[in-house]
């Protein structure tokens, strides 16, 4: 079990990063030991060091071995379980400062003391003492604690016996003043207990050697290294830093000072591809969620990462690339970073997918009643609209098979390019400014659904001419029936015109279905309700029409723009295209690219969406202004 020495001033010689340091060497499952004999010192290092203790999932075995005053307290409170000696004492007093001022500067002074004794209280309410209690230990006195005084008042679990194992008290050297009371049971401790501590330093002078001697060994293979022997010469002589807390600051050292070998070269790159797809396939899924948007299946190891700022991603992406960010602040950090290909394409495919995410989960009314085809150019496209296939002939006996035609009519429409550009900059990196990272681009790829849904919409609301000079909704189409409100009735006749419609040769029914009811959203409670077969007022025909219950409702507010009483009804686009989305053939939609800037420390990512939306076969939609 790792055991840890908490024998000095705090802030001092022991401190939350050097507890920090050593406490990284063992699993966060793993229990370890903690011995105490400190007169205290700084209390924020004190909480600092209670809070990384606490953070741990192992147990935590806290021993009083010599004494744990003031600030030592709040240390030993952090444990599972808190052993102390029977010859050890307990001091616990309120947070004091020496200072000197004006009114304003004491009493400024006195507030921040007030904050410090808040955040000591929640330690100590480890006791499970009240609040007045443990405020009456608080008042401004020192309150001393023999160990079974100590026991009593919940400050430790188990008062140890053993005194072969105890400590002199330094009660010469103590800053604090010790009441008579307190010295008296000191002086009254057993002798035997007392006497013993020349063993207890022979013991901790072999601990010693030993430390100093297995630090000699981690330091020798590397000694030739700039500053090593001054560092193994520092370590020897702090007794509070440990052979692992040593090797650390060697490899630290050591990480700052040299290269590594063959550096851009890792070994097993197929694995070590992998393993970086995966980190950034992780990274980005991670980033997606902490800024509020919804991953359906996220990476598995995102939850590995769920803490992990965009800083810490750039330090995982220069680790594994095998450069150390030791010695680097967080700008560094981040420079360095860019400089590979990964972390820039980790930010890409994080503007990316948020891109996509926004333009996938934002509501597309339109996609579900127009059809989509790809085109090759930007250049006028031409979309024939078939007639139905030529009628069989009857063939006589030995009888000749003539040639059949489909006649054609063509529309013409453009693919056009609607873009923006966004901006990254080097402080919203820096600042883990996820908002900056994720919103803007999933707002925008939201931006280019709503784009698509204008351009369908205004194309219905228009009602533009097509190639015969007459507009899409027109009598002469057959698709403009006597103006109704919504009913089964009125749905019944836009029903009947739209299965009347014929092929160009205007000799055969081509019979389009109707499968979608097209409203504004004015109307779209009463569309639900005459789907449902739910509201009958509206019409005289009490019978459940079920062509009628098999219609999808589509509702949009851009109708109501236009009119708030028309409706509409189209064909399945499989059946019949009748507004047709067409896209620039192998582009993603939206798309994305992406350029680092040079002179503005900056990352710019260029979004597009290349679409044109025309008008096809007017045979599909329906009209009617209603009522």
């Amino acid at each position: 079990m790792k055991r840890l020495t908490i024998f000095s001033d705090i802030g001092g010689a022991i401190t939350a990063e050097g507890i920090r340091l050593e406490l990284s060497l063992v699993p966060e499952d793993e229990p370890i030991t903690i011995e105490i004999n400190s007169e205290g010192g700084v209390v924020s290092e004190a909480c600092a060091i209670y809070n990384i203790l606490r953070a741990r999932k192992g147990a935590i075995f806290v021993e009083v071995v010599g004494w744990a005053l003031s600030a030592a307290t709040i240390v030993a409170m952090a444990g599972t379980r808190i052993r102390m000696h029977s010859n050890s004492l307990l001091m616990v007093h309120a947070p004091w400062v020496s200072t000197s001022g004006n009114a304003s500067t004491l009493r400024k002074s006195a507030e921040v003391l007030d904050q410090v004794a808040a955040s000591m209280r929640t330690a100590y309410t480890r006791t499970g003492k009240s609040a007045a209690v443990i405020e009456s230990w608080l008042d401004g006195e020192d309150h001393w604690f023999t160990a079974p005084e100590a026991l009593k008042a919940g400050l430790v679990d188990e008062v140890i016996e053993v005194v072969e194992a105890a400590r002199a008290l330094p009660v010469a050297s103590c800053p604090h003043p010790i009441p008579p009371d307190i010295l008296q049971r000191i002086n009254a401790m057993s002798v035997s207990a007392i006497s013993n501590e020349e063993q207890v330093r022979a013991a901790a002078l072999r601990a010693d050697q030993e430390r100093r001697a297995s630090i000699r060994a981690n330091f020798q293979p590397h000694l030739s290294t700039d500053g090593v022997q001054l560092l193994m010469q520092q370590c020897e002589d702090d007794h509070t830093i440990t052979p692992e807390a040593a090797g650390l600051r060697l490899l630290a050292h050591v990480g700052r000072t040299m290269q590594p070998v063959a550096s851009g070269w890792v070994p097993g790159a197929h694995g070590a591809s992998s393993r970086m797809a995966d980190f950034k396939a992780a990274a980005v899924d991670v980033m997606l969620q902490r800024s509020g948007i919804p991953v359906a299946d996220p990476h598995p190891a995102a939850a590995d990462l769920a803490r992990t700022s965009v800083v810490g991603l750039a330090e995982r992406v220069l680790s594994m690339h095998g450069k150390s960010t030791a010695s680097m602040g967080r700008a560094e950090v981040i420079r360095a970073a860019m400089t590979t290909s990964d972390f820039p394409e980790l930010l890409s495919n994080l503007a990316g997918k948020a891109l996509r995410l926004g333009y996938e989960d934002t509501p597309a009314t339109h996609v579900a009643w127009t059809a989509e085809r790809e085109v090759s150019d930007f250049k006028p496209q031409t979309l024939a609209m078939l007639s139905a296939a030529p009628a069989l002939e009857l063939v006589q006996e030995g009888g000749e098979y003539k040639f059949g035609a489909f006649a054609e009519s063509a529309e013409t429409f453009i693919v056009r390019t609607h873009g923006r550009i966004v901006r990254f900059t080097r402080q919203a990196l820096i600042n883990d400014d996820l908002g900056a990272l994720t919103s803007i681009p999933n707002t925008q790829g939201a931006a280019a659904r709503r784009l698509e849904s204008d351009l369908v919409y205004s194309k219905l609301t228009d009602n533009p001419a097509l190639s015969d000079g007459k507009a899409l909704f027109h009598a002469d189409h057959g698709n403009l029936p006597a103006a109704a409100s919504l009913s089964i009735d009125s749905l019944g006749a836009a029903r009947a015109a739209m299965r009347k419609q014929k092929g160009l040769t205007s000799s055969d029914y081509i019979d389009p279905q109707p499968r979608f009811l097209i409203v504004p959203v004015t109307l779209e409670t009463a569309a639900e309700a005459l789907l449902s077969s739910i509201n009958k007022s509206l019409t005289t025909n009490t019978q459940s029409v079920e062509w009628i219950r098999g219609l999808t409702l589509v509702a949009d507010p851009r109708l109501d723009a236009s009119s708030e009483t028309a409706w509409y009804l189209s064909a399945d686009p499989r059946q019949v295209e009748g507004i047709v989305r067409a896209y620039l053939a192998g582009e993603q939609r939206p798309y994305l690219d992406n350029k680092e800037g040079w002179e503005t420390d900056t990352m710019d990512y260029k979004v597009r969406l290349d679409i044109g939306v025309g008008v096809i076969d007017y045979r599909g939609l329906i009209k009617n202004v209603g009522a």
